[in-house]
C-alpha cells in the first residue's frame, strides 16, 4: 500500500486527505480516503501554518498526519500556475496569499517526494476515475476516441485544463489499467484570465456595471464565470449587493440570475472546446456547478450550441459533470501514483 497526502487548495476551500493507494492483480488502481481535513482558504495566512495544523487534531477529528506514520508522497494542487524546473516547482496563488515551493514543502512535511500540480490538472486526472469523481452525463454526445478532453471548473475563479488520452473514460465508465493511464497527458491552462466575450447591448450594459464594481475596464473569465461573477449578476439584476453565497440562494426566487450565469458559463465552455477541438468531451467540475444547477439550465445548452447548425461537430461533444467535491484529491493521488510507478521502472528505481 502507498500512502499519499493529497491536497486541493482553493481560495474558498482547502481540502487535504490521506489516501491509501493500492494496485490489484489486474493492475487497477484502488484509491481510498483514510482521513480528510477541510477548512476555508483564508483560515491560515500562509501554507506553512496550514500544513503544520495537519499534525494536530482539530475539534472533531484526529490529526491528519503523524510523524510515526510516514507518507510515501505528497501532491498539492493549488489554484494557480505551477512553474517547474527539474524537480523544483513554485506556485504563487492569485486568489489566496500563499506561495508554495516544493523544496520548502518537503522540509515542512518530512516527505521525500513532494509534487505541485495545478488544481485543474488534478481535476483532469480525476476524469480517469469516473466512479471516484461521481461523473454523470449532463449533455449527451459521442466522444471521439483519442481526441482532447476539456476540463472546466468555476469556483472563486475559473480554471481550465486539457486531458490527452486514448479514449473517453467517463463515457466508457470502465476501470482502466495503470499502463493506459500512465500514457495520459494533461495540459494546464490559465485561460480563466482571458477576457470574457460579451454579446449584445444588454450584456455590454452589464459589463460596464461590472467593470465599475471591479474598478477596471477589462473583465476576464475569473470575474464573470465564478462566484464573484454570480454576485455581480445578482447585483446588476436586483441591486441586492449580495455576496456569492447569498447570490446562489437568490437563484431560486430570481431565476433570471441563474439564466444569465448559465448563459455565460456555456459560452466560456464552448469557446474553450472550440479552441482546443476537444471532441473527447467537456468535463465540468468546481463548486459553482454544485452550488447552483447551472448545467441543468436550458441556457447552458443553448449557449454551448449557439450558432452551430445541425450536424456540426460541437453537437457531438458530450458534457459530463464531476460531482464529487473530492475529485481533485483523487486526481492528485492518481498523479502521484503514476509518477511513483514511472520512477520505479526507471534505471536505478525500486522496481
Amino acid at each position: 500500500m502507498i500512502r499519499i497526502l493529497a491536497a486541493d487548495i482553493g481560495a474558498t476551500h482547502c481540502r487535504f486527505a490521506l489516501i491509501a493507494a493500492e494496485v490489484s492483480d489486474e493492475d487497477l488502481p484502488l484509491l481510498s480516503i483514510r482521513r480528510k481535513r477541510v477548512f476555508p482558504g483564508r483560515a491560515f495566512p500562509d501554507c506553512a501554518r496550514a500544513l503544520r495544523s495537519l499534525f494536530a487534531p482539530d475539534a472533531d477529528t484526529q490529526a491528519l498526519l503523524s510523524h510515526d506514520e510516514p507518507v510515501d508522497a505528497a501532491v498539492l494542487a493549488p489554484a494557480g500556475p505551477v512553474l517547474a524546473q527539474g524537480d523544483e516547482a513554485v506556485c504563487a496563488m492569485p486568489n489566496l496569499p500563499w506561495v508554495l515551493r516544493s523544496d520548502e514543502l518537503r522540509s515542512l512535511l518530512g516527505v521525500p517526494r513532494v509534487m505541485l500540480l495545478n488544481d485543474l490538472s488534478a481535476q483532469a486526472y480525476a476524469c480517469l476515475l469516473p466512479a471516484e469523481a461521481d461523473t454523470v452525463c449532463a449533455l449527451a454526445g459521442e466522444a471521439m476516441s483519442g481526441a482532447p478532453l476539456a476540463v472546466a471548473a468555476a469556483g472563486t475563479g475559473f480554471g481550465k485544463a486539457l486531458l490527452l488520452c486514448e479514449s473517453g473514460y467517463a463515457g466508457e465508465r470502465k476501470k482502466e489499467r495503470l499502463d493506459r493511464m500512465s500514457r495520459a497527458r494533461v495540459l494546464p491552462s490559465e485561460g480563466g484570465h482571458a477576457e470574457f466575450p460579451f454579446v449584445g447591448e444588454e450584456e455590454f450594459a452589464f459589463a460596464r456595471f461590472a467593470a465599475r464594481k471591479k474598478g477596471g475596464d477589462r473583465l476576464i473569465g475569473d470575474d464573470i464565470v465564478s462566484g464573484i461573477g454570480l454576485a455581480l449578476i445578482a447585483d446588476y439584476l436586483t441591486g441586492a449587493g449580495a455576496p456569492p453565497e447569498q447570490a446562489a440562494k437568490m437563484c431560486a426566487d430570481r431565476p433570471e440570475i441563474l439564466e444569465w450565469y448559465a448563459r455565460f458559463y456555456g459560452r466560456f465552455c464552448r469557446n474553450y472546446v472550440l479552441d482546443a477541438l476537444a471532441l473527447g468531451g467537456l468535463y465540468v467540475s468546481g463548486g459553482m456547478a454544485l452550488r447552483v444547477p447551472v448545467l441543468d439550465h436550458p441556457a447552458f445548452a443553448e449557449e454551448f450550441y449557439a450558432q452551430t447548425p445541425p450536424g456540426h461537430f460541437l453537437r457531438s461533444v458530450p458534457v459530463w459533470h464531476m460531482r464529487a467535491p473530492e475529485a481533485g484529491l483523487f486526481g492528485a493521488a492518481l498523479y502521484a501514483l503514476l509518477r511513483l510507478r514511472v520512477r520505479e521502472k526507471q534505471p536505478g528505481g525500486r522496481g
